[in-house]
């Protein structure tokens, strides 16, 4: 099958999972551990808290582990991108072979032991906590 069939396969079915997962997420259900499918709209960094540290026995912890994984890994490439332009530096110097989990353990670590910015916006907040864990030299 050609490459070109593919893309249009994988749009279709990434377009039909992104209707599925928008139509389910959009619920207002409130779960028994104060984390709510709104959670997932990341108002707050405490919003991001709660998705990234629903336990292992929840109904939903593979969808939000994968959406926490997810936004961290997206927030990785958007900083590993502009740091290699002459415009911008690296601000997160993570030692090597520094796994998502870890910065995830990090960020959820800070956030709890600093709640004055718990209500920031999750990217500003995730970078605050890595910056303060592994702040780049000179």
């Amino acid at each position: 099958m050609k490459i070109k069939n593919w893309k249009g396969i994988l749009g279709v079915a990434i377009v039909t999972a992104g209707w599925l997962v928008s139509g389910q997420l959009s619920a207002e259900t409130v779960l028994s551990d104060g984390y709510t499918l709104e959670d997932f709209n990341l108002h707050t960094a405490s919003d991001l808290v709660d998705v990234c540290t629903i336990g292992q026995g929840h109904a939903d912890h593979k969808t939000a582990m994968g959406f926490c994984y997810g936004f961290f890994e997206g927030g990785a490439h958007y900083h590993n991108t502009i740091s290699n332009s002459e415009t911008y530096h690296k601000i997160v110097c993570e030692p090597p072979k520094t796994t998502r989990t870890q910065a995830v353990e990090v960020f959820v670590t800070y956030i709890r032991a600093n709640p004055q910015y718990a209500s920031e916006a999750p990217i500003d907040a995730i970078f605050r906590a890595l910056v303060d864990q592994w702040p780049c030299e000179g």
